[in-house]
């Protein structure tokens, strides 16, 4: 219910800040991604440490407002790969999945004059479009099998530098980190969340100047 509580919160926020005096971007952006999974056993024990990341990518283009306060909003949409690798037992597991996610969020900018660093929250609500499973040389359906649900859900935090190359374009490079606050696994007991950490490199055009 907490959890459920902070998005409402963030979107609730994101409707206020859209009121304000803004000038409107549309974005494209790609990303380098570390992924991994926060992981418990039926019997409460964190796992997180047996599993390591794996390097993917992501890419996705949005909507970005940003008022004369330096309010940020944004909203956009993504695709994202995800997964982990893990050695038990002297068996090789790995998982490979990839999402479309939909994300809005808010954040400020602190106006300087070429330079402009900011801060970004947003929530995001994702659905696994395909997923498989590795262990040793053999593959599974994840999507078929059912052992990890199709939905997540949970927030990008997102430090960033925006830089200005015109009155018509800028450009941006962000830290992103993604914490899944929905529980992707299927077995009763056990929880599986998404975590990611990554860098954006993303291009801003100017739409319109309100």
């Amino acid at each position: 219910m907490k959890k459920i509580k902070i998005i409402c919160l963030l979107f609730g926020l994101i409707g206020y800040g859209a009121t304000v005096n803004a000038q409107s971007n549309l974005t494209i952006e790609a990303s380098s991604l570390y992924t991994s999974f926060n992981f418990t056993d039926s019997q409460g024990n964190n796992l997180n440490d047996e599993y390591s990341g794996i390097f993917t990518g992501t890419y996705g283009m949005g909507y970005r407002y940003i008022s004369m306060d330096g309010i940020i909003i944004n909203a956009g949409v993504n695709m994202r790969k995800g997964g982990a690798i893990m050695e038990y037992d002297a068996m090789n597991y790995s998982w490979d999945l990839q999402y479309a996610d939909a994300r809005a969020g808010i954040g400020y900018m602190y106006p300087l004059d070429i330079i402009n660093p900011y801060l970004s929250v947003s929530g995001y609500f994702a659905y696994m479009l395909r997923g498989f499973q590795t262990i040793n040389n053999e593959n599974f359906n994840i999507k078929k099998s059912g052992s990890l649900k199709n939905t997540d859900f949970g927030i990008l935090v997102k430090p960033g530098v925006q830089i200005t190359l015109s009155e018509a374009v800028s450009t941006y490079l962000e830290f992103n980190y993604l914490m899944g606050l929905g529980n992707i696994e299927s077995d009763e007991g056990q929880t599986a969340n998404n975590v990611a950490y990554g860098l954006s490199l993303g291009i801003s055009f100017s739409i319109t100047n309100n």
